[in-house]
């Protein structure tokens, strides 16, 4: 009984290193992209945002994730974050896979704070262009913006490192 057990319990760690291995070569090859962002609607609730996500994975093996929760960061402070949807999509191998729409909607009062912010750095953008520094003018307005994803791979939790927006 021990030594069935024992097979049992390798069998069990070498399926789990292998299907890990897996879901790191899908990770190290793959690429996703944006494909038309758009501002959905303005409303009282606030601005609402939409874009869908196109995954390119070029190894042979397949990953389930389910639909990732976005959520948008400025100075790690929390602005907004999309629906989570229990819905599992399969990224297929040697192909591109489509994710569905997400959703951001930022409140007036968020917008506010960042465009107070803006209006504030107004003058030394001012300053900034007239003398010929155009690089990274955006970058001098002073809002940045963070965004990272969370999501289950093959069944297991993943957060994705903040990426910095803008």
């Amino acid at each position: 009984m021990n030594k069935v057990l024992g097979i049992a319990i390798g069998a069990g760690l070498v399926y789990g290193m292998v299907r890990l291995l897996k879901m790191q070569n899908v990770s190290d090859v793959s690429t996703m992209k944006m494909v038309n962002p758009r501002i959905h609607s303005i409303n009282l609730g606030g601005l609402t945002f939409r874009t869908e996500v196109e995954v390119n994975n070029p190894s042979r093996d397949s990953i389930r994730i389910t639909k990732p929760v976005v959520t948008l960061t400025s100075k790690n402070k929390f602005l907004t974050q999309s629906d989570a949807e229990n819905k599992e999509i399969v990224i297929q191998p040697l192909a591109v896979t489509k994710i569905d729409t997400i959703e951001l909607e930022l409140s007036w009062s968020i917008l506010a704070g960042l465009i107070k912010n803006i209006v504030t750095k107004i003058p030394a953008v001012i300053t900034a262009w007239k003398s010929g520094n155009k690089k990274n003018l955006v970058a001098q307005l002073g809002v940045p913006m963070e965004m990272y994803f969370t999501t289950y791979v093959n069944g297991l939790f993943y957060q994705s490192p903040s990426e910095k927006l803008i």
